[in-house]
């Protein structure tokens, strides 16, 4: 961060930073998300020397070195408006410099920032890099905070949708196969987000609330969510067996069956097949999903869920995109809802392409699982 003696912005649009000398008043602190504030930042694009706030503060846009740089909360004599800020009764009046003593003490900073200039530049490289990643994050987690919004929207027209079809005399088909694939979409969106919320912030997610949950029906959802892609690459997707009681977990398991059957679907061959089963016994569910794949080397299979880690010969193949962090999430999932999780190779072999390809396994185990009738 930049030793500034006075408050500053490095952008117009980021936060206040501090001086050493002068702090920023608790005035701007308060109001910093103020959309007078905001309005008046924005309009100093492109626009050098003292401006005045809609607070009265002064403002002067100007350069440091080689970047652009904004000082700002200045309360200056001739320069701060005090008919303005007298309006304010919060708005903090103490140090006040005069227009000598403000441009004595930024003419200093300026020297010293000259005899050190190249330390200087890697710290303001760094302010201005971490200052841009803030930025880019907020305005991402603002947009995906729209999206949910739109997502609900979809999802209750999708029910309403689906009430009326039902009650429908005469139903097509193809109305029903419409009204389902955009309920997948709808819930496809819902998990993408989840997922990026995930991994943005695994701690915090990962701390949810638990909840008794049905094993089968989020499996199913899972593989209704996603056999449109399924039958995009010919595959089929068979569960056997049934699961009838309940689980105590968070709602992310949701997201640990969609990244096994996702993974599944990506990384088998056109027209294979996947298979889930069920072998539930007193109160132990054990869980497997079933998939061919391009078989990773034995001594990877423990590596498979580090994060960012990726099998050699899908590297080298250079076919499905991927970023290692899926199995990874999944671990995380499993371990945090004490769900013993393993993933294993089978025997069988085929050669597809010069590669080879064996059957993946990734069987979960639900100890302690609740009858229904004791809920």
């Amino acid at each position: 961060m930049i030793s500034s003696p006075f408050p500053y912005k490095m952008f117009v649009n980021s936060d206040i930073s501090s001086g050493w000398i002068f702090c920023i008043p608790k005035f701007c602190t308060n109001n910093k998300d103020n959309p007078k504030c905001k309005k008046f930042y924005s309009s100093l694009t492109q626009r050098s020397g003292f401006h005045t706030c809609p607070y009265g503060f002064s403002v002067e846009c100007t350069n440091l070195g080689d970047i652009d740089i904004i000082y700002t909360c200045l309360n200056i004599d001739k320069k701060t408006d005090r008919k303005i800020s007298r309006k304010y009764k919060d708005v903090d009046q103490k140090l006040r410099l005069s227009l000598n003593e403000y441009n004595r003490l930024k003419s200093s900073f300026e020297s010293f920032i000259s005899a050190n200039k190249p330390a200087f530049d890697i710290a303001a490289s760094h302010d201005k890099e971490s200052t841009q990643l803030k930025l880019n994050r907020e305005l991402l987690e603002n947009t995906m905070h729209e999206l949910r919004k739109l997502n609900t929207q979809l999802k209750g027209y999708v029910t309403k949708l689906t009430t009326c079809i039902q009650q429908m005399s005469s139903r097509d088909e193809l109305i029903d196969v419409c009204n389902l694939n955009i309920y997948s979409v709808s819930s496809l969106i819902s998990i993408r987000l989840d997922t990026y919320d995930l991994e943005i912030n695994p701690t915090l997610n990962l701390d949810l609330d638990k909840k008794n949950i049905a094993i089968y029906k989020k499996v199913e959802k899972a593989y209704k969510c996603l056999n449109l892609e399924a039958k995009q690459k010919g595959i089929t997707i068979t569960l056997e067996g049934k699961s009838y009681n309940l689980f105590n977990s968070n709602n992310l398991i949701e997201i640990a069956f969609f990244i096994v059957l996702e993974n599944a679907i990506k990384y088998s061959p056109e027209g294979e097949q996947i298979l889930i089963k069920f072998n539930e016994i007193e109160d132990q569910l054990t869980l497997t999903f079933r998939n061919w794949g391009l078989r990773p080397g034995d001594d990877e299979i423990n590596k498979l869920t580090n994060r960012y880690y990726r099998s050699r010969n899908i590297i080298n193949r250079n076919m499905e995109n991927g970023r290692g962090i899926g199995l990874y999430l999944l671990n995380q999932i499993c371990s945090i809802n004490d769900i013993r999780m393993k993933i294993k190779l089978g025997s069988e072999n085929k050669y597809l392409n010069g590669y080879r390809y064996s059957p993946f396994f990734v069987e979960m185990k639900f100890d302690g699982m609740l009858s229904v009738e004791i809920i």
